[in-house]
């Protein structure tokens, strides 16, 4: 945004006091889209601050919000950090945009000028455009410059908001940051989309804490094996948050090529994990989905050979996989994936250290179906006795599975 764009936010604003009347020609899309909706909703262009809930109410949409506070907190302090000593303020907020919570600078989260603190009714019905309720509303990134918000006692700020969803796409809440210097904000906006995507990972990783302890007790037979892919999908959490925290202290000091590496590498952990841990809830769930949905054989089973690349070294296991081409199958991929690792485990146990296992995938087009072989071949120190192979068979077109 420009200083001539400001200006014309600026005019925009005072012609809309003046006439009520919103002036597209002088407004972002966005923004006009947001002042739209803020009009039509009645928020109150004037108000100097954010209304607020009660004390009491306060504090019980806070201890009903603990576990997204608990998991975005970390990556707040990690975003404060970045904007090292320029006045700024990182807010978190619920699906409705109630400000939940506040890490920032002293004057900034304290001072008279301070920003909506816990319990502040950020929806854009109430506060107009601002860095909370228009991402909300818009369901994506937003910034919103100076003028540009829809009420006056914002108008010293630049706001960036971006919702965060839970595992299911769903929104669950917004996270945003608020500085006075527009050029402040830019040098933060990859650090706070990266951040709100590892607050959804630390709200998927505290779910797959629960679901651990879930499996424990009612898969014994497949504890081992599945906490051993947990902590490997923990060690790419644990490493995209300390890629993001050394970038957070890069920015700080201006060191920005070095910080952008590190960002991109901690984006693409906090994918890998987001990843594999949905994998790893198809291995554990006992849940039937019941969903049918195209697979390609081939990238299947490197997913599940990726996610046990540290199982196969522990057991001193080489896998090879023998594929032509492309085979495409309909199947509930939970149950496919399931069978597919069982048999992976099989073989492993079969073959010994130092063993390999040879996947074939092939389409059998007489009989339209797509067919893995897993062929255990046993280490040349144990008994020469050739295992049988595991054959998984999943038709091209809609029907049930046939094992062998």
């Amino acid at each position: 945004m420009t200083i001539f764009q400001s200006r014309e936010a600026l005019e925009a604003g005072r012609k809309y006091l003046a006439i009520g009347a919103i002036s597209a020609d002088s407004l972002r899309d966005v923004i006009y889209r947001a002042w739209e909706r803020s009009h039509i909703q009645g928020a109150n262009p004037q108000a100097l601050q954010a209304e607020k809930l009660s004390k009491l109410d306060t504090q019980r949409l806070l201890e009903q919000q603990d576990a997204l506070i608990c998991a975005a907190r970390p990556y707040m302090k990690i975003l404060s950090q970045a904007a090292k000593s320029d006045r700024h303020a990182v807010m978190l907020s619920e699906q409705n945009a109630i400000v939940l919570d506040v890490v920032g600078d002293e004057q900034s989260v304290n001072g008279p000028e301070r920003v909506p603190d816990p319990g502040s009714l950020l929806s854009e019905a109430v506060g107009g455009a601002n860095g909370i309720g228009t991402p909300l509303a818009e369901n994506s990134y937003v910034e919103i410059v100076g003028a540009e918000h829809f009420i006056a006692g914002f108008h010293p700020f630049t706001c960036q908001g971006i919702p965060l969803r839970n595992d299911k796409h769903q929104v669950i809440g917004a996270l945003s940051i608020s500085v006075r210097q527009r050029e402040v904000g830019q040098r933060l906006k990859d650090i706070l989309i990266c951040a709100s995507h590892g607050v959804e990972a630390e709200m998927l990783f505290r779910r797959l804490e629960a679901d651990v302890r879930s499996v424990v007790t009612t898969n014994p037979e497949d504890a081992q094996p599945l906490d051993n892919l947990y902590q490997d999908i923990v060690q790419a959490h644990s490493a995209a948050r300390l890629r993001l925290e050394m970038t957070s202290r890069l920015v700080a000091g201006n060191k920005f090529d070095y910080a952008k590496q590190l960002l991109h590498q901690a984006e693409e952990l906090i994918q890998l994990f987001r990843h594999r841990a949905t994998l790893w809830r198809n291995l554990a769930s006992f849940a039937e989905t019941e969903q049918i949905q195209p697979i390609c054989l081939s990238d299947a089973v490197q997913e599940l050979v990726d996610l046990l690349a540290t199982e196969t070294k522990i057991r001193e296991v080489e896998i090879i996989i023998q594929t032509e081409e492309e085979v495409w199958v309909e199947a509930d991929y939970q149950i496919f994936f399931k069978n597919l690792f069982h048999y992976f485990l099989r073989a492993f146990e079969l073959v010994g250290s130092g063993g390999s296992v040879l996947v074939k995938i092939w389409e059998m087009q007489t009989l339209a179906l797509g067919e893995i072989s897993i062929i255990p071949i046993p280490a040349l120190n144990r008994v020469q006795l050739q295992p049988h192979p595991f054959v998984l068979r999943i038709p091209t077109v809609k029907k049930s599975y046939e094992y062998q």
